[in-house]
């Protein structure tokens, strides 16, 4: 039990090592160590510490950044609270495996469960209030070739890919639970210790799965060669310029100093902008000074159109709406708002609370703990819906919503022809998290085959073409401005188009596996 908590333990590491930024994709060879070990674990408990194990050193690697960075912000009590929600990922991916084990009696029939599975409990994972899509295997195929199948896969097919081979590369590992004769065949480097000439044929063809894991390989790495070659090819000049605006304002002090960083945000604009520049993107919550809508809002409006009076702009603030307000991107062209959009998907214990009103006096002394007054719940939008502004139909959705794929993929399946990413990542202060956001939402480039302009408030400012690949950014922690080229595009892509269909056909294998497991065991 030991070695088997150990080498779980160790695949962890390693497959934090195997996501990015700067990771070498082998997390199919990690997730096959896991699932070896799942399928030979001698019953539900022991699947449930291995899966346990893994994903506590995995996660407590791979969101290292959380704690390290809230900390800076809100001092050292935040340390405490990591281990609970390491623990709390650990638990899912602890059922997750004891379910593969205890449903299908363990062996290649797990092997099978595990590859929809895993995946399938990855985008559940990110349903609901406290939903947190961090470490989707998918995301280790970033950067290679094979990345390129996300406009027909997405991110949980990738991850589909993953698995697969994972379960391939385990399988000359993996004893066969019992037969109809009561033996039960285990298998020490792919061969029956029964010893017997049928044992060794069945042991020697679990070695052909290695041979068609690498046939795989080569036809998801080749194929993704040729996407990508095809993609360049469509891809058309870009004809359109944009001019993103960072304002590296302190997070902590925008209450405060609202009026200010309006000014600095006019300030880079006035200094940034070209001849030609036909559109302008400020980050999250770039206007907090005052309402940009109605009355209230025409100085403002006003000021924009005086920065730059020949571009549109899309910017970041707040809207009133009944029960509060929202985290909003407005279209602005010629002082008049010509759209609206309401982040839909909020930072769980960032932007909702649950709970908040019953239970003010316990967060009121919580909040109080990292220095803050009772914070206030900010109403979802109601649901994704693409942007109106400069003649154009554009996706533009808000910082956390950028790992969430059915956030853009339904604006752009609405007809948005670029992708537009405001965000406000200061509070990334220590470690990559910065990086991981940005790197996560590169992938949705990919998925929709949109150029994506993301706009930071200390980063990552970039242009992203419809490969994934960052054509322009600026250094993180700046104050300065980036004038990108893009393009608009109208081809929709499988995944557009059918993307919605993939959590129900993982749902449907994953039951059809277990039902299968269920009826060889009778």
């Amino acid at each position: 039990m030991r070695l088997r908590l150990l080498a779980a333990g160790v695949a962890g590491v390693a497959g934090a090592a195997s996501m990015p930024p700067g990771h070498v994709p082998l997390m199919a060879v990690v997730l096959a160590v896991v699932f070896a070990l799942v399928a030979n674990a001698p019953g539900v408990r022991s699947a449930f510490f291995v899966g346990a194990a893994f994903a506590l050193t995995f996660f407590a690697l791979h969101i290292l950044w959380l704690p390290a960075s809230f900390s800076v912000l809100l001092g050292d009590v935040f340390w405490p609270l990591f281990p609970l929600l390491v623990a709390a990922l650990a638990a899912i991916w602890g059922v997750t495996t004891a379910a593969a084990r205890g449903l299908t009696g363990g062996g290649g029939a797990t092997l099978a469960w595990l590859v929809p599975g895993w995946v399938f409990v990855e985008w559940l994972r990110g349903l609901g209030f406290l939903g947190f899509p961090w470490g989707s295997v998918g995301y280790t195929w970033l950067d290679t070739p094979v990345a390129q199948w996300a406009d027909v896969l997405g991110v949980h097919g990738l991850g589909v890919l993953t698995t697969l081979l994972a379960a391939l590369l385990a399988a000359p590992f993996v004893s066969t639970p019992r037969r109809r004769d009561g033996f039960r065949y285990h298998y020490r480097y792919g061969f029956s210790t029964l010893g017997t000439a049928r044992g060794a044929r069945l042991g020697v063809r679990r070695w052909l799965a290695w041979p068609l894991t690498i046939a795989v390989v080569t036809l998801a790495w080749w194929g993704g060669v040729q996407r990508d070659a095809a993609v360049r090819a469509s891809m058309q000049t870009p004809d359109r310029s944009a001019l993103l605006v960072q304002g590296d304002v302190d997070p902590f002090g925008r209450a405060a100093g609202a009026a200010l960083e309006l000014d600095v945000h006019l300030d880079l604009t006035r200094a940034g902008v070209r001849d030609g520049v036909d559109l302008v993107v400020w980050p999250e919550g770039a206007i907090l000074s005052a309402p940009l809508e109605g009355f209230r809002g025409e100085p403002i409006r006003a000021m924009l159109r005086e920065s730059a009076p020949d571009a549109a702009f899309v910017v970041g603030g707040r809207a009133d709406v009944p029960g509060g307000s929202a985290n909003a991107v407005f279209g602005v062209e010629e002082g008049t708002i010509t759209g609206r959009y309401d982040k839909h998907v909020l930072v769980p214990f960032g932007e909702r609370w649950p709970l908040l009103e019953a239970a003010a006096p316990l967060y009121r002394a919580i909040f109080g703990l990292f220095g803050l007054p009772l914070l206030t719940n900010t109403v979802p939008g109601p649901g994704p819906a693409p942007l109106a502004v400069n003649g154009a139909s554009v996706a533009a959705y808000v910082c956390y919503e950028s790992v969430f794929p059915r956030i853009p993929r339904r604006m752009v399946e609405g007809g948005a022809g670029v992708l537009i990413n405001v965000t406000n990542d200061a509070w990334f202060a220590r470690g990559n998290g910065a990086e991981q956001h940005f790197d996560m939402g590169r992938l949705r480039a990919i998925e929709t085959r949109r150029w994506l302009l993301r706009a930071g408030n200390d980063g990552i400012t970039a242009v992203v073409d419809p490969t994934g690949r960052t054509v322009a950014s600026l250094p993180r922690g700046v104050r300065d401005t980036l004038v990108v080229s893009y393009a608009e595009r109208r081809d929709v892509t499988g995944y557009v188009r059918y993307g919605a269909a993939i959590p129900w056909m993982l749902g449907l294998a994953t039951l059809l596996m277990t039902l299968w497991g269920v009826a060889r065991r009778w």
